[in-house]
């Protein structure tokens, strides 16, 4: 934590918290949304879960709370009773408590409505559920159903006007909305698969003092070239064989090559699922880490598909606007802002 006082903490109207598989973050908020303090750690759902037996329910949901108290708990001690929000794989079945799943189509003004809860050092914590697509091609979201509606906060669009919003990461979703209902949306595995290409995969040795630097970087251009041209019609898994290849020709510097991966993961990706998308009012809306937000950017743009990158907030302002919805705080504000 940032070292907010005791007398800051009193003053907290809300713990928001964002539960991913691989991080933990929270953050206090007032009464009128803004961040008072923050937190931020590696406790991801995945570290906590594994940390009890699979099949052992009780022993994970101790093991959450106490994970969940150790970050937190001194907001809680300072503001007895303040309510907490909490998204992402928190809510998932090996999480601290199943919160389900809303089915396709699913309106995000409403996801209050269908919090699950469970008290623990004196507050109670409110679990919002993630959205699932049935049919011949199931799909999941967990967390980003929250960022989505953060980051629509403030567009002046119609209540029928489609959109495409954009959330690069570990599995990156392309999510289709009619005004604030999605409608449809993509999983694509792509930063997974570049993390586990350069940790795991023959080209690891190659890259191992490198890191990605850029989206203006000509290695990350190159990739972004190779996925769409000749290379990348043979396939992706015969096009990540380039990296070594040309490394071994003299042609890509070994500390190019994890901006070369990335280039071909992000061309690749974009070449596919964009075509797969209906048609879409406005900009594709960009909603993630500033680097890896320019680089689908940069991606798009190749395909002559304009983007506009949304705020950095837009986790800590859906969680605020989840529970203004929920009557879990009391002073109507339009968003959250952080300080």
């Amino acid at each position: 934590m940032a070292g907010v006082t005791a007398a800051t903490s009193a003053d907290g109207a809300l713990v928001a918290v964002d539960w991913g598989t691989s991080t933990f973050r929270a953050w206090l908020l007032d009464p009128r949304g803004r961040v008072l303090d923050t937190c931020r750690s590696s406790d991801g759902s995945r570290a906590v879960a594994e940390t009890v037996a699979p099949d052992d329910v009780d022993g994970r949901a101790t093991a959450f709370a106490a994970a969940f108290l150790a970050r937190c708990g001194s907001w809680l001690a300072a503001a007895p009773g303040i309510p907490v929000l909490a998204s992402g794989m928190v809510g998932s079945n090996h999480g601290w408590h199943e919160a389900g799943y809303l089915d396709l189509p699913a309106d995000l003004g409403r996801l209050a409505e269908h919090l699950v809860s469970l008290d623990v050092g004196g507050s109670r914590v409110h679990i919002v559920p993630g959205l699932r697509a049935t049919g011949a091609t199931p799909d999941v979201i967990r967390g980003e159903e929250v960022q989505v509606l953060g980051a629509l906060a403030g567009l002046t669009a119609g209540a029928a006007e489609r959109r495409t919003v954009l959330l690069p990461g570990t599995h990156s979703k392309w999510v289709t909305l009619r005004g604030e209902v999605v409608t449809d949306f993509v999983t694509a595995m792509t930063g997974e698969l570049f993390h586990l290409v350069l940790e795991r995969s023959i080209i690891a040795t190659l890259a191992a003092e490198a890191a990605p630097s850029g989206a203006d970087r000509p290695a990350f251009a190159r990739g972004l070239e190779a996925a769409t041209g000749p290379v990348g019609r043979r396939g992706l898994a015969a096009a990540l064989f380039t990296a070594r290849t040309l490394v071994m020709a003299g042609r890509l510097r070994p500390a190019e090559v994890p901006d070369y991966i990335s280039g071909l993961l992000v061309g690749d990706e974009v070449a596919h699922v964009l075509p797969g998308l209906p048609t879409a009012a406005g900009p594709v809306l960009v909603c993630g880490a500033p680097d890896l937000a320019d680089r689908y950017v940069t991606a798009l743009a190749r395909h002559h598909r304009p983007a506009v990158v949304a705020p950095q907030d837009a986790t800590v302002t859906g969680l605020w606007a989840v529970a203004r919805a929920a009557g879990l705080v009391d002073r109507p504000v339009a968003t959250a802002t952080q300080e």
